[in-house]
């Protein structure tokens, strides 16, 4: 284990932030964990909005966020590692190695934009392609348990799994979770002053937690179906991976032959295939039909129709199904035939953020009569902030790595920083007149 790839927490549960340190003899010993008794996760809802490109505006949507006590992150984050070094071992010996790209622990230094560039550059290097973009329906939710299991042992070359394994297999799938505005409601009750509420270190002690459970069967929801496991869990990603072994094995078998090109990025795929002729008269329902086919065999595995994109790749040009000019979306990048640019969602979310955050620092100014919050507001939304001592940047800085990564030996003309570069002057015009 890398203990230092396992970071301290700083958010409330039902247990106390703890350092992996001390806990490391324990997470590694297959008989401790196997006794373990997991918490409940803590659940809540978060509001976010997506951009509709074609009718131009926001829309909400709602996600839903498990998060696991700190000793138990610990363990679904080392088991998760241990699974991720046996899932690269066997997609080498079935050479699809490269075909999943996220999610895995071999692949460092890479990133979507580098996952990005490989597709539009082997696009572009084609003379006619037929592209096929897909994603899977509530693909987390709807991960088949006895199917998962089996892949697991499928990984580990097992015929049952381990009892170490079982356990916290178990606990992912037959997971339990705790709506946190019920334990947030209880506090509320029992700490009327609000500082000693801020102070507290952990949601319930053990005889609190106790008490919590029992008082309410519904405090302690659990998922009774055969099928879905809670998305964000540090196993919960390579188990992504492990379910579509076998699809990912079939899709790609048949697109090498086709010298085309297949990708995975989690729910995310990606299918090229080079032709010859006239687009016109290309029949790629051969492809679909093969895409099916293999689909039906990978229980509870549902394409979203709606998110279904079939493109034709010729004289430098994306074409639609109807043969009108088109654009491909690929991993928060669009790809026209010749031009490259960061999708217009991401640039509309980085705009609203930083809009907000000048309204708030024009509120202040107001308030205290000074410059209150610049500095933050700069240091993550302008140039200024592209290069941070503790080494994130900001959206600015990734529009500059995608500018240079997708520049080398570039077939494409490529726009990330084109599409950045009045960020100053729009966000100092903004500062300077509150009314905006």
């Amino acid at each position: 284990m890398d203990a230092s790839r396992f970071r301290t927490k700083r958010y409330t549960h039902f247990d106390n932030k703890i350092s992996i340190n001390r806990v490391i003899n324990d997470i590694t010993n297959p008989c401790w964990v196997t006794k373990h008794g997991f918490y409940p996760f803590i659940h809540f809802k978060i509001e976010f909005f997506k951009y509709n490109k074609e009718k131009k505006e926001r829309k909400s949507k709602t996600r839903d966020i498990y998060y696991a006590s700190h000793i138990d992150s610990y363990i679904y984050k080392y088991y998760g590692d241990k699974l991720n070094e046996k899932y690269n071992d066997i997609v080498k010996k079935l050479a699809i190695n490269e075909v999943a790209t996220a999610y895995r622990n071999n692949l460092s230094g890479k990133s979507n934009i580098h996952f990005a560039k490989e597709v539009i550059d082997f696009i572009k290097s084609q003379k006619n392609a037929f592209i096929y973009v897909a994603d899977f329906t509530k693909f987390f939710d709807e991960l088949d348990h006895k199917y998962l299991k089996n892949q697991m042992q499928v990984v580990l070359e097992e015929d049952k799994l381990p009892d170490d394994y079982y356990s916290v297999f178990k606990n992912i799938t037959k997971f339990s979770w705790a709506e946190k505005e019920k334990i947030e409601a209880v506090l509320k009750k029992k700490y009327r002053n609000k500082d000693k509420k801020k102070k507290l270190t952990r949601y319930f002690d053990e005889k609190d937690f106790r008490k919590f459970r029992s008082s309410d069967k519904e405090n302690i929801k659990f998922n009774k179906n055969e099928y879905g496991i809670p998305q964000g869990a540090g196993l919960s990603s390579v188990c992504s991976n492990i379910y579509l072994l076998d699809f990912d094995k079939s899709i790609n078998e048949y697109v090498k032959a086709t010298n085309g090109l297949y990708r995975r990025y989690c729910d995310d795929l990606i299918i090229v295939i080079p032709f010859d002729g006239e687009m016109e008269k290309y029949d790629y329902n051969m492809h679909m039909e093969f895409v099916e086919d293999i689909k039906k065999q990978t229980p509870r595995l549902i394409i979203q129709q709606e998110k279904t994109k079939k493109f034709i790749y010729s004289d430098n040009q994306i074409f639609d199904e109807d043969f009108n000019r088109g654009t491909l979306d690929y991993l928060g990048f669009t790809f026209d035939g010749h031009n490259v640019k960061i999708r217009e969602k991401s640039i509309f979310k980085f705009y609203s953020r930083a809009y907000r955050k000048i309204r708030l620092c024009n509120w202040k100014a107001d308030e205290h009569e000074r410059k209150k919050h610049r500095k933050s507001l700069y240091k993550n939304y302008t140039h200024l902030g592209k290069t941070r001592k503790e080494g994130y940047g900001n959206f600015i800085s990734y529009a500059s790595r995608a500018q240079k990564t997708f520049d080398v030996d570039a077939a494409t003309h490529n726009l990330m920083e084109t599409q950045v570069e009045n960020h100053w002057r729009n966000i100092t015009k903004r500062l300077n007149d509150p009314s905006k």
